[in-house]
């Protein structure tokens, strides 16, 4: 009989980090949409104050403008819906308030390839808390 050597378990590299990266991107998510909900206060389309959501004019999808408060616009939930389906209503009507230049540039940055390191996400989550508070406080 050969003997083997018993092979101690090593951790997956990345396995803790993997969880604080879903963590922080779930709890940035969460308060850009609390910042827009808050800020907007109605549906940009129809100006109902019911079911609204954040809604992202590029999709979330594109790391680098995700968390961008200029792509994101509280609609209700049904015209977030719609968005997805016929997205240049939604376009039009951004154009019309931030101007074609923001647009573009909004477009421009969505093309960049862009991985989130841990030290980015926690600066972040902090600013948008602050970003948040600031909100809150002035009400």
């Amino acid at each position: 009989m050969i003997a083997t050597k018993k092979r101690s378990k090593v951790p997956r590299l990345g396995s803790n980090s993997s969880k604080e990266r879903k963590k922080l991107i779930k709890a940035c998510d969460e308060l850009v949409s609390l910042i827009v909900r808050k800020r907007d206060k109605f549906c940009v389309d129809c100006g109902t104050t019911e079911r609204l959501t954040c809604s992202h004019l590029i999709k979330r999808g594109r790391a680098a403008t995700r968390f961008d408060l200029r792509n994101c616009n509280c609609h209700c939930s049904s015209h977030n819906f719609r968005h997805n389906s016929y997205p240049e209503i939604y376009i039009q009507w951004f154009i019309k308030k931030y101007g074609l230049d923001t647009y573009n540039e909004l477009v421009e940055l969505s093309r960049q390839p862009k991985k989130w390191t841990l030290d980015e996400l926690r600066a972040l989550k902090s600013e948008l808390k602050e970003n948040y508070d600031s909100i809150l406080s002035e009400l």
